[in-house]
């Protein structure tokens, strides 16, 4: 037996070789030639007769070359017309005596428009006994066009209205979200946009009714009531030093009392008697704000009335001057 199974090992291939090599080439509905020239062809064979826009065309790239050579095919993309690639790889090489035939298989999409056509491509050949390489060019091949489609006839087999879909629970819980913080938005803006139309009113008002406006508007704040001193004085001292900076060009609010009340003796409208009232009344805030000197509600009336006397006689004495 193992003599037998020897002698067989060597007498099948050369039987295999022959039967392959009496093979005939394949026998597609569709041949269409490449390449043929020194014992070398290339061609193109379709599994149908004709190119369908219902179907893909299946076909094979068969390239025959001598044994000792290899051929390879470029990307075939950019080589296409009218076609898109859906598939292509190799399928194997196969020798049968002094012939090798190696295929590629391809499964090209028709498009809407032709040409359908395989442009020139560069084939490449390489010996693998002394790797020496040689390039063809293969020939252009048109592909027959296909079958015109049938004219559309009748209404549409869909219903082009539209429906409405409910939203679901997520999307509703979006716009719920959507429309809170839109509610929430306005409601910070809103504020916001009076107290910028207040303030912009306010500019066109003169230091005088200012100040008393931010007076009453102090006092609202019910600061007294729950016997917060040091922030009060520190509002109407605020008060008093934003008048005399709008209406004396002075930097009031930017200096110490010190500073303010030494800018305050270069102030011709300004008399003494009014200046040192002003100092004892800064100089008392003072006291409140910085030295925690506590104050009664009594004294912070008081000091609101001396506020009003400010602003009053420097009202009336520039209502004077101007009548003057």
């Amino acid at each position: 037996m193992a003599q037998v199974s020897t002698r067989w090992r060597f007498i099948l291939p050369g039987v295999l070789a022959a039967q392959l090599a009496s093979l005939p080439a394949s026998a597609g509905a569709m041949r269409l030639p490449l390449f043929d020239e020194a014992g070398r062809t290339a061609v193109f064979v379709a599994d149908d007769e004709t190119v369908r826009y219902e179907a893909p065309l299946v076909g094979t790239i068969e390239v025959t070359t001598p044994a000792n050579v290899e051929a390879r095919l470029p990307e075939l993309r950019p080589h296409l017309r009218g076609f898109s690639i859906v598939e292509a790889f190799d399928a194997g090489r196969t020798e049968a005596g002094s012939k090798a035939r190696a295929r590629w298989r391809l499964r090209l999409t028709p498009g809407g428009e032709g040409p359908w056509r395989l442009m020139p491509f560069v084939l490449t050949f390489r010996d693998v006994r002394t790797g020496a390489q040689q390039t063809v060019l293969t020939r252009a091949v048109d592909f027959p066009a296909p079958p015109a489609l049938p004219a559309a006839s009748g209404a549409p087999e869909c219903d082009l209205e539209p429906e409405w879909v409910a939203p679901g629970w997520r999307t509703i819980g979006l716009w719920a979200g959507c429309a809170a913080a839109l509610a929430a938005l306005l409601a910070a803006a809103i504020p916001l946009a009076r107290r910028a139309r207040r303030a912009l009113h306010e500019r066109t008002l003169s230091p005088e009714v200012r100040a008393r406006l931010e007076l009453d508007r102090l006092l609202a704040e019910g600061l007294l009531a729950r016997r917060l001193f040091k922030p009060f004085y520190f509002g109407l001292t605020g008060v008093i030093r934003r008048y005399f900076e709008r209406g004396y060009a002075l930097r009031a609010t930017r200096q110490t009392t010190e500073e303010f009340l030494a800018s305050l003796s270069g102030e011709a409208r300004i008399g003494q008697a009014a200046r040192e009232a002003l100092a004892a009344f800064l100089n008392a805030a003072d006291r409140v704000k910085f030295a925690g000197v506590e104050a009664s509600e009594a004294e912070a009336e008081a000091a609101v009335r001396r506020a009003r006397e400010f602003i009053d006689a420097a009202d009336a004495q520039q209502k004077g001057e101007t009548h003057a």
